[in-house]
């Protein structure tokens, strides 16, 4: 039986004691389908471009057809931390969350030109609570209470998918990925005494509804990487596809339970980046990501009509990145640096407003001996939103810590 090295356990385990449940994200996600989960690696936030990546020794799962060039098992774990300080036209918050969005495994089948690959990753996410002091006019009487509202959910896919490496320095990919996920919204009003001072308390009452999800999607990849050449680009596609959704509401004060069934289409899915080697041990590049969800649909109720505020969802970054020293240098000079910025416009309106997501990135990491994986680190700081279009502001403030770890396979 194949035996994990210590060293690369200890950081995974290291990792998973400090990945607590989320606490809150940002106000954004109280609507529509909730916000896009940062799924890249410590290595590909920091330096902006991900697409490309055919090394053997730091493998990347962005696109899948950069795993052709694997000669190691490897494994990758991700666990990011962040404080958000979140601006309403109401109140102010600060929030603390910390979040493992991805493992991902990967195994050459045939060393540097077939492999096979695996994993979680959650790509969307909505975790928010309120509560306000309330006040309701019944009969002649004036009710104070309490509302309180809650959300929480996610979407994840577990990609199954294979990676060939090709003649004249072109690899593909293909994955099935097994979509799944809930989402929970429960409102409750809680009523203290009328103020006429009468001798009874007005029943709470509250709803919940739950929505879980199920569905299939697919993903293919490519990359051309040309022997010795300076220039290396990738794309990806994931086409358009339906996730099945069984929604239970229920109603407590006034007792009543509803099942309902619908379909919700997802739109296709573009990816493309490129990076060009400039000089010693400096590289450029960036990825880009467009999704159109004017395409999306759902269930449009009275109370809820997602489908009327989607819009273009896309994304671009660039970056730069100094790789580690291949030989011994004095102090710093062994290690990577990245760095880089990026620009996302969210696929629906809030305020009759597109929100509009900026972030910084610097990072670097830290090689494991034997060339047997890889510590990384990015840190990050982004705004989302404007106060004066959407109502809310949110700057970030993240941490993500990634570990990459290599088994010699025969």
């Amino acid at each position: 039986m194949m035996r994990l090295r210590w060293r690369m356990l200890l950081p995974m385990v290291q990792v998973v004691l400090v990945a607590i449940p989320a606490a809150a994200q940002t106000p954004f996600v109280m609507q529509n389908i909730g916000q896009r989960v940062e799924t890249d690696d410590a290595r590909m936030v920091a330096r902006g471009f991900g697409m490309t990546v055919t090394d053997s020794l730091h493998p990347g799962f962005k696109n899948l057809a950069s795993l052709s060039s694997l000669r190691h098992v490897a494994i990758a774990f991700t666990v990011y931390g962040e404080k958000t300080e979140n601006t309403s036209l109401d109140a102010d918050r600060e929030l603390y969350r910390t979040f493992t969005p991805e493992i991902r495994v990967g195994l050459p089948v045939i060393k540097n030109r077939l492999a096979l690959t695996a994993g979680f990753s959650v790509f969307r996410s909505s975790h928010y609570d309120t509560e306000k002091d309330a006040a309701w006019t019944v009969w002649d009487d004036e009710v104070t209470g309490v509302e309180q509202y809650s959300r929480e959910g996610s979407l994840f896919n577990v990609p199954l998918g294979v990676a060939l490496r090709l003649p004249l320095g072109f690899s593909v990919s293909g994955a099935t990925n097994i979509v799944g996920g809930t989402l929970t919204e429960a409102t409750a009003n809680w009523y203290f005494e009328p103020s006429s001072g009468r001798n009874f308390i007005y029943q709470p009452s509250s709803r919940k509804d739950e929505e879980r999800y199920s569905g299939t999607s697919y993903t293919l990849g490519g990359i051309w990487s040309p022997g010795k050449g300076r220039l290396r680009v990738g794309a990806s596609w994931s086409p358009a596809h339906d996730i099945d959704v069984e929604r239970t509401v229920e109603l407590q004060g006034v007792a009543q339970r509803g099942r309902t069934e619908y379909v919700m289409h997802m739109p296709e899915e573009y990816r493309a980046g490129a990076q060009l080697r400039l000089f010693g041990r400096w590289t450029v590049g960036g990825d880009a990501r467009y999704q159109d969800f004017r395409e999306f649909t759902g269930l449009v109720t009275s109370e809820r009509n997602w489908d009327s505020n989607m819009d273009q969802e896309y994304e671009y970054t660039v970056g730069l990145e100094r790789t580690r020293a291949n030989e011994r240098r004095r102090g710093w000079s062994n290690l990577p640096l990245r760095m880089s910025v990026a620009y996302r416009r969210w696929g629906y309106a809030i305020g009759g407003a597109p929100i509009d997501q900026r972030t910084m990135s610097v990072g670097t990491g830290f090689p494991f001996g034997h060339d047997l994986g890889q510590l990384d680190l990015a840190l990050s700081w982004g705004k989302i939103g404007e106060l004066a279009k959407n109502g809310y502001e949110s700057d970030v403030w993240r941490l993500t810590v990634s570990v990459i770890g290599l088994e010699k396979w025969w």
